[in-house]
């Protein structure tokens, strides 16, 4: 199977990319923490995830590359799959034996351990996230009820592709000419379907991949900062069960109800108070929705990763001075090491590799960047922290320029303080965050006491996306700051499980009791998030495979033929990889698109009063197709006039599924 083949060849040419490219992945077990211990962690939780990364990153832009220039996903990713199996076969005959090419990943007694059982559940994490929200069975895909709305343009993006050669890129849900959303990790869901896999496991093996790459390079990562395996696993546990008093919330408000504990297990809604919480805003849902923003994450740890012995160079050097080692204190920052790279290879490739997300998620992008900003202030060699920041910016807008065009920019930055702080003065804020995130804060501020100078860098990087949320909104709905919000959580919680992590270590029953407790009360509202997402998702929407709808678009229209629709969250034509003039507003109007402008064309050619005036509107809006569906018929929005559509153009299908007329434009 060429799918099967495809996710191969990105294992294989990732793993091969990271020994040559990325050789200090492979040495981060024999680094030390920043609290002097050994790091310490199997090679595999490393080299894994990295591989596939790196091989998807370098795959996927491959096959983007060669569909552009084709103008066909087909024969792109028909080329990249030869291409590919070559580069991967001159690899593994450059690597004179099978035991030479996988011996970094370590003997497989490695896998026997801690971090199995931890590999084990992620693994078991993921793939419920995945198929409990998406799956195929009996000729139905069903898409869970809490996914529904954000796989509308997920599912239509794929589709664009797979049955569709969307080239140049547009938005499916507001065909434009350019696409101010990001799509890649959509482009690579449909290279594995268009290859033969089936749309369900096509989006979710690459999600569960992704997301377990995450689990895997958290745990590195906090091992790699407390040199404690216990704040590797804390830290992947209060990753994926957020901390929050909502689940206090909940009971203080419903103490009189007698069914308090059923209404809990069968809560179908996310518990909270704050703005928008029971969108799921800050649960599970995110990652069971928003597919891409694990693998961008997990690309985010990799840099992490990478930069942290120039961070340990500073702190050595600080001590060196304090301790009158070079005989008279001297400033750091006047030093020649303090500017000049160490590693040109690293900052180049680091640069590329952050570059190389700017259209799979470019939240994560500005998040990274922003993270670095305040590491620069103290790390040893930031001349490579410029050259990461100049490569990552200049291909980000050089993707920005392709795919939306000159100009033009997928973000508008502007001062918002308060976030979704029902008051936004410092007060309400500061009320609004205690409530979202529960025990974070005062267990963040707590944890820094007596940790190393390195280890304070750190979480006032880490911290520094939350207050950038707090202050700057950069699109036209705030909402979106809630990715910057959860990354610095996220960062944050390795502060607090180093902390948590030597209190279970201690031995002190104390201790270990206090940590258990802590423990239990920074996830007990994420346990009830899950309850919420395995119940929310027990009602799937239905989308027939081979609707005959999207059986007849397929077959009878071109791949940028645009239909005009009643606005829809995913609509059969869309399904068929063909996109609709004005699908659902919010998806368009959050992207950037001026959506009321063109609602007035929509609203112009269903109300049209005469047959000129339908024709001079359509042929204006370069629609090739009208759809004409109950859907229409019952908007309230516009009453269609569907005699006028009738008598000026021709009827070319009819189906009785919601009485639906499809009329082409000559």
């Amino acid at each position: 199977m060429l799918a099967l083949l495809y996710l191969t060849i990105i294992f294989i040419v990732g793993y091969q990319i990271v020994l040559r490219a990325f050789p200090w992945f492979i040495d981060i077990p024999n680094r030390q923490s920043l609290f002097g211990t050994p790091v310490n962690v199997p090679s595999w939780m490393i080299i894994l995830p990295a591989a596939w990364l790196v091989g998807a990153l370098t795959m996927n832009w491959l096959t983007f590359a060669l569909a552009d220039i084709t103008r066909s996903t087909q024969t792109g990713s028909h080329v990249a799959v030869a291409a590919g199996g070559v580069i991967s076969a001159l690899m593994l005959w450059r690597c004179i034996s099978w035991r030479l090419m996988i011996a970094p990943i370590g003997n497989w007694r490695d896998f026997i351990s801690l971090e199995f059982v931890y590999l084990a559940s992620a693994l078991a994490m993921a793939a419920f996230i995945a198929w409990h929200t998406l799956s195929v069975e009996n000729d139905m895909l069903l898409v869970g009820s809490s996914v529904w709305s954000d796989f509308g343009p997920h599912l239509a993006m794929i589709r664009s592709f797979s049955l569709g050669d969307n080239f140049p890129p547009q938005y499916p849900h507001f065909p434009e000419g350019n696409i101010r959303y990001h799509f890649m990790f959509q482009f690579l869901a449909a290279t594995l379907e268009l290859l033969g896999m089936r749309i369900d496991w096509a989006f979710n093996i690459p999600s569960i991949l992704s997301l377990v790459s995450l689990f895997l390079l958290l745990y590195v990562l906090a091992v790699a900062i407390t040199g404690r395996r216990s704040a590797g696993v804390l830290t992947g546990l209060f990753f994926i069960f957020r901390s929050s008093f909502a689940f206090f919330t909940y009971l203080n408000d419903n103490l009189a109800n007698e069914d308090l504990w059923t209404s809990l297990w069968n809560v179908s809604l996310h518990i909270g108070k704050t703005e928008h919480e029971n969108w799921g805003l800050w649960a599970q849902n995110v990652y069971a929705n928003q597919r891409h923003f694990a693998f961008s994450i997990s690309v985010l740890m990799l840099l992490l990763l990478s930069v942290l012995p120039l961070l340990q160079a500073m702190v050595v050097a600080q001590q060196d001075n304090q301790r009158g080692i070079r005989g008279k204190f001297t400033t750091a920052w006047l030093e020649k090491q303090a500017w000049w790279p160490e590693n040109w290879q690293r900052a180049l490739v680091l640069g590329l590799l952050l570059g190389a997300i700017g259209f799979w998620n470019g939240a994560v992008v500005i998040t990274s960047l922003l993270i670095l900003f305040i590491l620069t202030f103290f790390c040893r060699h930031r001349g490579e922290f410029l050259i990461i920041a100049v490569l990552a910016v200049t291909l980000s807008l050089l993707q920005q320029h392709w795919f939306i065009g000159a100009g033009a920019s997928a973000v508008k930055p502007s001062w918002f303080f308060g976030f979704l702080a029902e008051t936004k003065t410092m007060t309400g804020t500061l009320a609004f965050y205690l409530e979202l995130l529960g025990l974070f804060l005062p267990l963040f501020l707590i944890a820094l006491f007596g940790t190393p100078k390195g280890v304070k860098a750190l979480a006032l990087a880490f911290i520094s996306p939350l207050i950038f949320a707090t202050l700057v909104s950069l699109t036209t709905d705030i909402n979106a700051n809630h990715k910057f919000i959860m990354i610095g959580v996220m960062l944050g919680n390795i502060i607090i499980a180093g902390l948590l992590g030597r209190f279970f270590d201690s031995r002190d029953h104390a201790l270990t009791a206090l940590a258990v407790a802590f423990s239990l009360l920074l996830t007990v509202t994420g346990w009830v998030d899950l309850k919420t997402l395995y119940n929310m998702n027990q009602n799937r929407y239905p989308i027939a495979v081979n609707d005959p709808i999207t059986v007849w678009v397929r077959d009878n229209s071109q791949s940028r033929d645009v239909f005009l629709t009643d606005w829809a969250v995913l609509h059969p034509v869309q399904m068929a990889g063909r996109p609709i003039y004005y699908g659902w507003p919010y998806y368009a109007w959050s992207a950037g698109y001026d959506t009321d402008s063109r609602f007035q064309f929509v609203k112009g050619i269903y109300e049209a009063a005469t047959e000129d005036e339908l024709l001079k509107i359509v042929h204006e809006t370069n629609i090739r197709y009208i759809v004409v569906d109950n859907a229409v018929r019952e908007s309230k929005e516009y009453r269609v006039n569907e005699d006028v559509i009738g008598r000026t153009l021709p009827e070319v299908f009819r189906d009785d599924k919601e009485n639906t007329r499809i009329f082409e434009v000559d």
